[in-house]
């Protein structure tokens, strides 16, 4: 036994019904046939899941054209002098800390214990053919307290030390 819709009053009554309980009307195993034919034809759910699939669908071929295209290069405005001059110049520092990888390294020859270096901040200064740079760090000094430390260095835009210009131990 299942529920349809009697097409009169649009209340739910039983397909084995001879009449609508409601209203009377007379149902037919041929009218009962075609209610429940025109039922599965306008099933909300159904039309839910078919509304639900063309909506994913969209968005599948919106992401898809706007992201996923390789077949065609993607055409980026080419970078300013300035942009791979600064591009050139931050490989030489750290993602992670921020601490110019060079310096860093003489900086931790001269430590008494280098597993406790500790970056706090670079700064730099930019004269064309190198790069002054200054780095705050802390670290143990010989008696096991953690003091903060500057050293200010010309570097050549390869990432070597050229010379140490001040050093603050």
């Amino acid at each position: 036994m299942a529920l349809i819709t009697c097409p009169e009053c649009k209340k739910k009554i039983s397909d084995t019904a001879n009449s609508c309980p409601n209203c009377g009307y007379k149902l037919t195993p041929e009218k009962v046939h075609e209610i429940k034919k025109k039922e599965k034809a306008t099933n909300p759910l159904a039309l839910g899941c078919l509304f639900l699939i063309a909506i994913i669908f969209i968005f599948y071929q919106l992401d898809f054209f706007s992201t996923s295209d390789t077949s065609k290069p993607k055409i980026e405005s080419p970078k300013t002098q300035e942009e791979i001059r600064t591009e050139q110049i931050e490989k030489h520092f750290s993602a992670w800390d921020g601490s110019h990888r060079g310096l860093t390294q003489l900086i931790k020859e001269s430590m008494n214990d280098p597993d406790s270096y500790e970056h706090v901040e670079p700064v730099y200064w930019d004269h064309g053919d190198y790069l002054t740079v200054k780095i705050t760090f802390r670290g143990k000094n010989a008696f096991g307290g953690v003091v903060t430390n500057q050293i200010v260095a010309n570097v050549d835009l390869q990432g070597n030390v050229i010379e140490v210009l001040s050093r603050n131990n």
